[in-house]
């Protein structure tokens, strides 16, 4: 019944990526290596290649990596089927952020508390990543690298950042107005997770909670308001018509290529915008989100985490936290920033100099980090996930009205968690 009720509902989150290395393989035994199923980084291949050689000068156990499809949801259904059949012949596996409950729950990964102490983890990495991977007090994963939700403005537009939302409508429309750009301020409306991270960005940003005790708490009028005002900024003509059928990348290449006055997306467009023969580079300032009363907004955290299969017992799973603990290692971190973009979730990482030198899109960063918030921490996020990009949808696209898409969503969000009514 789990599995069926898992298998109906897939979390996406987008992770832009290039193949870089591994070949599928099927394991018999045990042969001394450690066999790390990952999602593609995007990027120069060879920089992760040589994380791996040099775990294996320096321990002398061999890495073989083997790369999944770059789209989360597919990597997502290749993880339940393998993993359910208790022997899914790898050791190391990268999970996104909303996976940890859901895997935990199912005891398709190990509890790392032997060597990874609660009070170990949320001293070493940031706080909203330390949440994401300790279930009911035991971790079940390290952090990796992590992402948040940004507010990207064009500084030669607009000068001072938009605080509030009504400073955010304002300097949108009047960049539009005055003829300085097509659009105002893209973000992610498609019916997708990336929907998701934004309406609970705006919830937040609303002074709404999204959890409580547990539970999945989405129908508030903290978070009528902030349905409202996505819509609102489609039907006051500060965000396109189109940005409902936006992802992360047909609202990022409008804005690389002069066309918008703000962009809310993740630290990655903040390096793409200022790569060599961008259109916008020099020009971008990076913000955090605005909220209702002008204190600075928290981003909802995304990034990816290392677990370790439950299969990979003895000696495969002492060489598999060996592994983990080269991979998370702030040089590690630091390294995936320099040659990635990719944001540390190891809060020491923030202050290397090496960080600040060669990766200052990365570390402009750090505070908005600082600040993200998770998803509900919940094993049943997949199933949670499909409901409510769906209802979402229906409001920022008006075929709902906010109350009656969160009031659906709430009952079918209690309904897959086994709750009563508020």
């Amino acid at each position: 019944m789990y599995r069926r009720r898992v298998l109906s509902g897939l979390s996406s989150f987008a992770l832009s990526s290039v193949a870089c290395g591994g070949r599928a393989r099927s394991r018999r035994g045990d042969d001394g290596t450690v066999v790390f199923k990952h999602q593609p980084l995007w990027g120069d291949p060879e920089r992760f290649r040589a994380l791996l050689q040099r775990f294996r000068s320096e321990t002398g156990i061999e890495v073989v990596p083997e790369a999944l499809p770059s789209s989360s949801d597919a990597a997502h259904q290749f993880f339940l089927t393998a993993l359910e059949g208790g022997e899914p012949g790898f050791d190391v596996l990268v999970a996104d952020v909303v996976w940890i409950a859901e895997f935990a729950r199912a005891g398709w990964i190990a509890d790392l508390s032997p060597v990874y102490a609660t009070e170990r983890i949320r001293r070493e990495f940031i706080s909203g990543a330390a949440d994401a991977v300790i279930v009911e007090g035991t971790p079940y994963a390290v952090p990796w690298y992590a992402d948040v939700g940004l507010m990207l403005r064009r500084a030669d537009l607009v000068p001072e950042p938009a605080r509030t939302y009504e400073d955010l409508v304002a300097s949108a429309l009047g960049a539009v107005g005055r003829g300085a750009c097509d659009h105002g301020v893209l973000w992610q409306g498609r019916q997708y997770e990336g929907l998701v991270c934004n309406a609970m960005e705006a919830i937040w940003g609303h002074g709404g909670t999204t959890s409580v005790d547990g539970r999945v708490q989405i129908d508030t009028a903290e978070a009528r308001a902030a349905l409202g005002y996505l819509r609102s900024l489609v039907s006051r003509g500060a965000s396109p018509r189109s940005v409902t059928a936006m992802a992360e990348e047909e609202s990022r290449r409008p804005f690389q290529a002069g066309r918008a006055a703000f962009l809310r997306s993740w630290p990655y467009a903040v390096v793409e915008a200022e790569r060599p023969g961008s259109e916008i580079a020099g020009r971008v300032a990076v913000d955090p989100l605005p909220t209702i009363d002008g204190a600075p907004g928290s981003g909802t955290l995304g990034g990816y985490q290392l677990a370790v299969t439950s299969a990979a017992t003895g000696s495969r799973r002492e060489r598999a936290i060996a592994f983990i603990e080269h991979m998370t290692s702030t040089a590690s971190n630091v390294e995936l920033a320099v040659a990635y973009g990719r944001n540390p979730a190891r809060l020491d990482a923030y202050d290397d100099e090496a960080l600040r030198a060669r990766a200052p899109a990365v570390a402009v960063v750090a505070s908005a980090i600082a600040r993200a918030r998770p998803r509900p921490v919940t094993a049943y996020y997949a199933l949670i996930a499909d409901t409510l990009q769906s209802e979402l949808s229906a409001a920022v696209s008006g075929i709902r009205s906010p109350a009656q898409a969160l009031s659906r969503a709430q009952r079918a969000c209690d309904r897959i968690m086994g709750v009563g009514g508020p």
